[in-house]
């Protein structure tokens, strides 16, 4: 029943591998069973989708919750008052994996010597490097609804350029001073449409076209370091205790686009113990709060 649930919420078998970590060939012999014990199809195979029958969705309904509650006492009773151990795959995007999430594995790994972590950092995650990961932190979301997804904080983005670039060119006081100085762009996302930023009232436009454009963003943070323009940056960067020193919000009362921080896992790893307080630790970590026991 758990195969079945999950091939129906994911729309496909391999999806279902994907989420409940086991191979299609498992699947597709369960569901077989199933439906031979039932005497009864359960899925339509379409070319773009698995979908349920009549029969498919009315069984969904009624085992779904059934089976939910099962697992959720389950993974709860097991996990209680635990210690994290084992294996921890943790993914996060490159800027804030080796600014924040970094020094929280470093942390995290001195208090729970018994778990083996393993951490990458990427900002474009390939379909193999999806089902690498027990959890994810992410400043940019994931477009899966088979994941388990909590929103653990927030950042904010503004103007910033290095110390010495501001004293070479000195104080900035208005958009039109901006259009006259080198502007450093993102390869991609975000501001790919322009850069649209907010002093409480009316948005305004940033109007400066990128004389160069980098990425990831940490090429962009050294870049406006060593002097060469200026750029938008999230907080969680340029309030970073290594390089606050070295940067100047420029017009701090603009702001551009705020973002969210998001923590990522899968259904059945959700709760292990080491998911559940990572992600904790994460949160408090977003937060500026110690980290739990």
């Amino acid at each position: 029943m758990v195969y079945f649930i999950s091939v129906v919420e994911a729309g496909s078998i391999s999806g279902a591998a994907r989420t409940l970590g086991v191979s299609k060939s498992v699947i597709s012999k369960a569901i077989i069973e199933l439906e031979a014990f039932l005497q009864t199809d359960l899925l339509i195979r379409t070319s773009k989708q698995i979908l349920p029958t009549r029969a498919g969705e009315v069984f969904y309904r009624r085992c779904n919750s059934g089976v939910e509650a099962i697992e959720t006492a389950f993974l709860d009773t097991q996990n209680h008052g635990s210690i994290p151990q084992g294996k921890l795959h943790i993914l996060a995007n490159a800027a804030y994996g080796r600014y924040v999430v970094l020094p929280v594995v470093h942390a995290f790994a001195a208090r729970y010597p018994s778990c083996q972590i393993s951490f990458a950092l990427g900002d474009d995650v390939s379909e193999a490097k999806m089902t690498w990961f027990d959890v994810a932190i992410r400043t940019r979301p994931f477009d899966d609804p088979s994941l388990h997804v909590r929103r653990i904080g927030g950042y904010e983005r503004h103007l910033v350029a290095g110390r010495g670039f501001m004293d070479q060119y000195g104080p900035v006081e208005s958009f039109d001073q901006l259009a006259l100085l080198p502007f450093i762009g993102y390869v991609d996302d975000p501001g790919r449409d322009g850069w649209r930023l907010s002093a409480g009232g009316e948005p305004r436009g940033l109007g400066s076209s990128p004389y160069l454009s980098l990425g990831p963003i940490n090429l962009i943070l050294e870049s406006l370091m060593a002097g060469q323009g200026y750029s938008v940056l999230p907080d969680f960067l340029y309030d970073h205790p290594s390089v606050a020193s070295q940067l100047v919000k420029i017009l701090p009362e603009w702001s551009a686009q705020s973002g969210d921080i998001l923590a990522y896992a899968y259904p059945t790893k959700q709760r292990s113990a080491a998911v559940r307080l990572f992600i904790d630790w994460m949160s408090c970590a977003a937060h500026g709060l110690p980290f739990p026991d």
